[in-house]
């Protein structure tokens, strides 16, 4: 009886136009919502949901070539570092894949002989990753699924590989998102995630020393936009460091963690994964300094904003005080890979 069953649903999933070789990652079938992408049956938003998810989708859109280069040579790094017998043809689902920039496009090229699910609430998004497929000639390996990253409906133990580029730190429960990726994934398979580590302390106490000596330099001020830049930064590290989820302030952060190393490795091994490895992405000589002006040019909105030579200084005396070994244990951004 449930052999018939079983039988009877997948025949149904395939009268909905689904790639062949998705078709036992979703024995319950999807409906079609455009070319490409698919939802949950039944699926609906609230009109506050989707409003919320629309201006979510805003910030995650747009990224340039550079920025997907950027995400492949990490994608590639963790691969050859990490997952030494991946299949070839591997079933990868991708997690807020957002428009496909940062996660979809890379992983087309890092694994030439992937099918890759790329899931995210927004079905815009997706669409946009598919006509980006579609202009690479690669719109036959890639479908979308609108969805949150815990609630893709996967049958279990069904893909060799799931990622996640930029998604843990933004998510209210991101042990949900483990447990999802443990439950998708075959014996074996690998989860990569990409996000920012606890290592932004060093960052913070830079910056409060910036902040804290500026009087001593009447010749040489920060100017009040790099002033009140620093003080932003700040106030967001703190934010994101051990936050209380209960807090009503919380919910605003649209970036809501810095993670520790041990904490994923905790939640991870409570989920099944038998393995994780950290693979910090930065440990240069002048790592503070160059995190610095980014941040600082970002917050500030102005290209050409930089600190004065005595801040500088400071900030060079932070990246003498911690050697490259140091930062890598101390890392700012990194990619974990699990193994199931």
């Amino acid at each position: 009886m449930l052999e018939q069953t079983t039988s009877a649903r997948r025949a149904e999933a395939r009268l909905e136009p689904l790639p062949a070789w998705a078709w036992d990652a979703f024995p319950e079938g999807l409906s079609r919502q455009s070319e490409g992408v698919w939802a949950p049956r039944n699926f609906t938003w609230g009109l506050a949901e989707q409003a919320r998810t629309n201006m979510a989708a805003t910030r995650r859109a747009g990224a340039t070539p550079s920025v997907s280069q950027h995400f492949e040579y990490l994608l590639r790094a963790a691969v050859d570092r990490a997952c030494p017998d991946l299949p070839a043809q591997a079933l990868v689902l991708d997690l807020r894949s957002g428009d496909g920039a940062r996660s979809v496009a890379p992983w087309l090229n890092v694994l030439p002989d992937a099918r890759i699910v790329a899931s995210d609430p927004a079905g815009m998004l997706l669409a946009t990753m598919i006509g980006r497929a579609t202009t690479l000639g690669d719109e036959d390996r890639v479908m979308g699924v609108v969805a949150e990253p815990e609630r893709v409906p996967v049958a279990p133990a069904s893909f060799d590989l799931v990622s996640g580029v930029a998604c843990l730190h933004e998510l209210d429960d991101p042990d949900l998102v483990l447990a999802a990726a443990a439950r998708a994934l075959k014996p074996g398979g690998y989860a990569v995630f990409l996000a920012p580590f606890d290592g932004h302390g060093i960052l913070r106490l830079a910056y409060e020393r910036i902040c804290a000596e500026a009087p001593l330099w009447p010749d040489a001020p920060l100017g009040p936009d790099m002033a009140a830049g620093l003080e932003a930064l700040i106030a967001d590290i703190a934010a994101r460091t051990l936050p209380d989820s209960a807090d009503p302030a919380f919910q605003l952060l649209e970036q809501k963690w810095l993670f520790s190393r041990e904490s994923l490795e905790t939640a991870a091994h409570a989920f099944g994964f038998r393995e994780a490895r950290f693979l910090p992405h930065n440990d240069h000589e002048t790592l503070y300094r160059d995190v610095a002006t980014v941040q600082l040019r970002m917050v500030t909105g102005r290209p050409e904003a930089k600190l004065p030579d005595w801040a500088l200084a400071l900030l060079d005396s932070f990246d003498r005080a911690l050697r490259p070994p140091v930062k890598r244990l101390l890392m700012l951004e990194g990619t974990m890979v699990l193994r199931r």
